[in-house]
């Protein structure tokens, strides 16, 4: 796992997005067992700013496109759920 710096930025500014729960089975390859969603080989590649609306706890990671996402999505871990993020003028705020 490659550890990367964390540099200072300022985040005052940064635009607030609206957070909207999406169903793993349209991002990512995998399979449901039960209630959750089983899917192999996807990495988070950083932390948000943002925590989980629906549990409040999990801080979001940033999943890119890779072989099995089909959506470059937000995740949290400790409720693996899945959200797209949006601006507040609706326009998605990560790259399709």
């Amino acid at each position: 796992m490659k550890l990367m710096k964390r540099t200072p930025e300022l985040r005052g500014n940064a635009p607030s997005l609206l957070l909207v729960e999406l169903d793993p089975v349209t991002v990512i390859d995998g399979e449901r067992c039960d209630d959750t969603y089983l899917a192999s080989d996807v990495a988070a590649v950083g932390s948000m700013r943002e925590f989980c609306p629906a549990c409040r706890q999990g801080q979001l990671q940033l999943v890119p496109r890779q072989d099995n996402v089909r959506v470059a999505h937000l995740f949290c871990f400790h409720c693996t759920r899945c959200f797209g993020a949006l601006f507040e003028d609706g326009t998605p705020a990560l790259c399709e």
